[in-house]
């Protein structure tokens, strides 16, 4: 498995992995515009030439780290891929001197006990948050 900086030629590889592991939906251009913004910030990782899993972030004022994507195939996860990533986005943004990373999650996700193994806590919710009308849950983690 190898981790790399996502490039515009995975975009359609990218929109199939997302499309089988989100229930969100986002339209291409908006991840070209994620990748042009901060190119070190948008990692994928590829068993061979499959994408199996993701982690795209912003950098934003107040010396915040925001996750926007991370998600990694199920039959990946709990093999400290998740962290690796996460590790990796909190180094790239570090040139930024950031010193809190912030996220959002569903709140019916099991990717919250992950995060809370990281260091991040729930600081507020977010009614009605995601698509489908489930309630997000706001996380941060103090750098």
């Amino acid at each position: 498995m190898k981790i790399s900086k996502f490039k515009a030629d995975d975009l359609d590889d990218l929109m199939i992995f997302l499309d089988s592991n989100l229930e969100e939906n986002y339209e291409k251009k908006v991840f070209l515009n994620i990748r042009q913004r901060w190119p070190e910030g948008f990692l994928i990782i590829k068993n061979t030439k499959k994408i199996i899993g993701v982690c795209c972030g912003a950098i934003l004022a107040n010396d915040k780290l925001r996750i926007l994507i991370l998600v990694l195939q199920e039959d990946y996860q709990g093999k400290g891929l998740g962290k690796q990533l996460m590790n990796l986005m909190i180094k790239e943004s570090s040139i930024f001197g950031i010193k809190k990373v912030t996220l959002e999650v569903r709140k019916d996700s099991k990717a919250i006990t992950f995060y809370r193994k990281l260091g991040f806590s729930s600081v507020d919710v977010l009614p009605c948050y995601y698509q489908d009308g489930c309630d997000g849950i706001v996380m941060e983690k103090q750098l």
